[in-house]
């Protein structure tokens, strides 16, 4: 499957139209990631700046089939555009998100954070396996390599995430990189032992860089640690690393249905 097709948008109206495929569910509804990278799109096709925060709260599920995607621009000034969408699945709206887009100059107080190194050489990752009723759909479109933390309901004892990514069909840009990081579980179902369902209910990203071309198809590294746990909602942090360099921080709250 071509991914870029399927995440291709056509001006309708006020809005613009697309259809999510077959073979990207995770539980009842639609990948997360995949809602987030429509969003992402529909918003860079009316704005010019790259697009450097994202902020997106699931409310709806989202069935494979017609979506429509309507985009609302908050303030344009100087140097930073605020945005936000929506995206309409049937009659209710199931996603929204707000955006900060920046252009991409140097600044006199630049600083990159520090990357968080891989804890597991490549080669000794674990590739995660196809499980019947286990393994999210949507992860048959990538390729994901644990190394770091317990995978979940294994009764691990740290609520810690981490590993390689990558798409197996072409993607890129701002789309690839939420693909990328929401790809992972939530790590606090590493320390689970049965399973249980989880869901995002919020999920802000913070790009350090202009990533509009980025390749999804390349390795990404991701790590992820749950910063706390309170009854069925549990928040978690992260950073995706690409060639080394630490371009995104990601932080997650989901609820748990035990």
């Amino acid at each position: 499957m071509d991914l870029e097709a399927a995440l291709a948008l056509q001006k309708v109206g006020d809005g613009w139209a697309a259809t999510v495929p077959q073979g990207w569910g995770q539980g009842r509804t639609t990948f997360g990631g995949l809602v987030a990278a429509y969003l992402v799109r529909a918003v860079e096709a009316e704005q010019v700046r790259p697009v450097r925060g994202v902020d997106v709260t699931f409310l709806e599920p989202v069935q494979a089939g017609p979506v429509l995607l309507r985009v609302g621009q908050v303030r344009e000034g100087k140097y930073v555009t605020h945005a936000q969408a929506e995206l309409i699945a049937g009659d209710k709206v199931a996603a929204v998100g707000r955006f900060l887009l920046a252009d991409d100059v140097p600044g006199e107080l630049d600083a990159v954070p520090e990357a968080p190194q891989p804890a597991t050489p490549f080669d000794d990752t674990l590739l995660m396996p196809d499980i019947e009723g286990m393994t999210p759909e949507f992860a048959r479109n990538l390729q994901i390599r644990y190394g770091e933390g317990p995978v979940p309901f294994s009764g691990g004892s740290a609520a810690t995430t981490g590993g390689w990514v990558r798409a197996v069909h072409p993607v890129s840009g701002a789309a690839a990189m939420l693909i990328h990081i929401d790809a992972w579980p939530p790590p606090v179902l590493g320390m689970a032992t049965r399973p249980m369902a989880a869901s995002t209910v919020r999920w802000h990203v913070l790009f350090h860089a202009d990533v509009s071309g980025a390749d999804g198809e390349q390795w990404s590294w991701f790590r992820s640690e749950a910063a706390w746990r309170s009854g069925r909602l549990a928040t978690a942090v992260g950073s995706l690393v690409r060639d080394g360099r630490s371009v995104a921080y990601a932080e997650q709250t989901v609820a748990m249905y035990f």
